[in-house]
């Protein structure tokens, strides 16, 4: 017992001693009039409650030292700091709000209150941030004989010419089109089409391509009608294998089938009322200088080719709604650019600013970025940081790659079987026909401190099972099987 309380000291001094480098190196910057690289060292380390810490921020933000000059984000960093009677960080909170009216002061009091626990956390995500691997910035993942991933055609079983035939929805009465963010529904289409039995559908789906070119995870981005059998037949695809220097990695996609694959010819052809009502409100939005207007504006044109537009308009749409601050745009506008392999620094720029903003897709996002791209330094550290930021909003495929993480990590401070099967077991109801759901589970039995090995071979036996009824690649899985069962043909009994 001796020896476990002499660990924590000396754990706790080493902690403490980090801190204190940390907040003297911030010194020493601030001494030198070195405002920005201050800035950034003390808030790294602006979670820890240190009121220096917060006291120094309130002076950089109040006098505009290595940020921009903020009377109010000042006031908020020295309110930290008076709560630890720090300093005269009380007499300038008291100076800062002096003026303000009485009948106001709960209001800044409780918006004060709600700033802090947001800067704070704000400090914790910059912990997480990527750091870009500059060598492999100016190279591309490629797809066999394709640049883009988008050029490769998606195929259907049916064999029609489109994808809408195999998912068109049969209703009576009207229909509906529900637009994306801050669209308004319509109830135009159905009265004036010849096809009025029939309702207008599509899926936009965002998944990852897996090493073998199988597709996982798919998300539905946005959907209108009965969409089951098209997103089974997405997932029954297999692409060309992504490649980075003649290795293979990941790669996320977005796939559009239905009506937002369709040509204008064909729209106003088939569907002349919707495409009426679509052009309208686009019209509409078009006029509005609202970053959310405008941040839906440029995804109905990047989801419907079929509007009029201009080559850039998209991007320069999502560009300003992101700048503007609405973090959706930024999710998307930093996507976009990744799924294009354009401006790779911007693209991860901005799908850690939506991360920031708590974002669920944004931070699962950011995650398999620092699992699995080439242009960022892997981290499996920070990839469970937000895979676990974006579980605890609910976020499915994030709980099962965090489980992952749990069982397979070669790093033993990241390996923790209870956390992985308290994952699996909030996910199994809608997890459990996928393959890397039986798989984990597998390992998880197996890794048990008390394993169950037939539990496991149990489990891996489906997951090789559903994985070849999707294409996909389960050679790895075969050899796990076998190590357990001489060969596959042996059931094991636990003793």
């Amino acid at each position: 017992m001796n020896i476990i309380k002499t660990l924590i000291i000396l754990l706790v001094f080493v902690n403490y001693s980090v801190l204190a480098n940390n907040i003297k190196q911030a010194d020493n910057y601030f001494e030198q009039k070195k405002y920005s690289l201050a800035l950034n060292e003390y808030l790294s380390v602006a979670d820890t409650k240190e009121p220096k810490v917060y006291y120094q921020l309130g002076v950089m933000h109040y006098k505009g030292l290595g940020v921009e000059a903020d009377s109010f984000k000042a006031l908020v960093w020295f309110s930290l700091a008076a709560e630890k009677n720090y300093d005269n960080s009380v007499e300038i909170v008291n100076n800062l709000i002096a003026n303000v009216d009485p009948e106001e002061k709960p209001q800044i009091n409780a918006l004060i209150k709600t700033s802090q626990l947001l800067y704070t956390q704000q400090a914790v995500f910059r912990k997480y941030q990527p750091q870009l691997n500059e060598t492999n910035l100016k190279q591309r993942i490629k797809f066999d004989d394709y640049e883009n991933i988008s050029d490769v055609e998606i195929n259907t079983n049916e064999g029609t010419e489109d994808a809408l035939s195999m998912f068109m929805a049969t209703q009576s009465g009207g229909s509906s089109v529900e637009g994306f963010e801050g669209f308004t529904s319509y109830d135009t289409f159905a009265s004036e089409n010849e096809f009025s039995n029939t309702e207008p559908c599509f899926l936009i789906a965002d998944y990852d391509i897996a090493p073998d070119g199988s597709i996982r995870n798919i998300a539905q981005v946005k959907t209108r009608g009965s969409v089951k059998s098209a997103e089974y037949d997405l997932s029954m695809n297999n692409l060309p294998k992504p490649t980075f220097n003649d290795q293979s990695v990941s790669f996320i996609n977005r796939t559009y089938l239905g009506i937002a694959n369709y040509n204008r010819f064909r729209m106003r052809k088939d569907y002349y009322s919707l495409y009426k009502a679509m052009r309208s409100l686009t019209d509409q939005l078009s006029e509005s200088d609202s970053a959310k207007d405008q941040y839906s504006y440029g995804m109905a044109l990047m989801h419907f080719p079929w509007l009029s537009q201009e080559s850039g308009d998209v991007n320069e749409l999502l560009k300003g709604a992101a700048e503007s601050g609405y973090a959706l745009a930024k999710y998307e506008y930093g996507l976009k650019l990744y799924r294009e392999q354009k401006d790779l620094k911007q693209a991860v720029y901005w799908l850690f600013e939506a991360a920031k903003n708590n974002l669920s897709q944004a931070q699962y996002r950011l995650a398999r970025i620092f699992l699995d791209s080439p242009w960022v330094i892997h981290d499996e550290n920070k990839a469970l940081f937000w895979l676990e930021q974006a579980a605890s909003k609910g976020h499915l495929t994030s709980k099962l790659k965090s489980a992952e993480i749990k069982l397979l990590s070669t790093d033993e401070g990241l390996q923790d079987v209870k956390g992985a099967v308290a994952y699996l077991t909030e996910i199994d109801e809608l997890q459990n026909q996928n393959p890397e759901y039986q798989y984990l589970q597998a390992m998880a039995a197996a890794k048990k401190v008390n394993r169950e090995l037939s539990v496991a071979v149990k489990h891996i036996r489906k997951a090789i099972k559903l994985g070849k009824s999707l294409n996909w690649d389960v050679t790895s899985w075969q050899a796990q099987l076998k190590s357990w069962t001489s060969g596959g043909r042996v059931f094991v009994q636990d003793l």
